[in-house]
């Protein structure tokens, strides 16, 4: 009995022996697993509706400026005509200049300028008033027939428009200008000088004429 006690004394120091020494011993200390850390990257976009192309603004033409002299020896009675072409397409222009001296001894002069289609030159058959297909202009003298029947065609005709019909008198030798303009912003400008011939009492006429389209 006594050796059974000795051996459970012996059992119990052992147990507290064993339970002192794991108490005494430091306890391992798991270390947290840190996730990998990943670099946010914001992906967020902010789309802006792209601007509308701005339309190219329609260039402004720049006046044409058309200069066209010529001289006409005229005999008593006769006119000079210019006619050329207009810019717009299937248009001419036309000049009629009749000159005569007055009793004062000056120059009056009786100026009609036209407009006329295509149409209207080959009704009234003045085609030979008109310039070539690659000239501008066309100067020429007519007698005071060709003159009548000319105005009675283009009286008749469509597409026949009378501009202007100033009369001026001016002095021999001296220049005198006529402008117009018209509703399509063209300006028409017409220089005259009536220089006697002595030889038959006729004139020789310069015309400057001025077209800004």
């Amino acid at each position: 009995m006594r050796r059974t006690i000795i051996l459970l004394c012996l059992l119990l120091c052992l147990i507290a022996f064993w339970l002192m020494r794991t108490a005494w011993e430091p306890k391992e200390t798991k270390k947290p697993v840190s996730a990998p850390q990943v670099a946010s990257t914001s992906s967020s976009s902010i789309s802006t509706p792209t601007p509308p192309k701005a339309e190219k603004a329609p260039a402004v033409r720049k006046p044409l400026k058309i200069l066209s002299k010529g001289k006409v020896r005229l005999k008593p009675g006769e006119s000079a005509v210019l006619g050329y072409w207009e810019i717009a397409p299937g248009m001419n222009g036309m000049a009629i200049v009749t000159p005569e001296t007055t009793p004062e001894g000056h120059v009056k002069m009786t100026a009609k300028l036209l407009h006329l289609s295509d149409a209207a030159v080959a009704d009234a058959e003045a085609h030979d008033l008109f310039p070539d297909l690659f000239d501008f202009e066309n100067y020429s003298a007519i007698g005071p027939e060709r003159l009548r029947k000319l105005q009675s065609s283009l009286q008749n005709t469509r597409g026949a428009d009378m501009l202007s019909m100033p009369t001026v008198a001016t002095r021999p030798g001296q220049q005198v200008s006529i402008s117009i303009g018209n509703s399509n912003e063209t300006t028409l400008s017409l220089g005259l000088q009536a220089d006697p011939v002595a030889e038959y009492g006729g004139y020789d006429l310069s015309l400057d004429l001025q077209r800004q389209e």
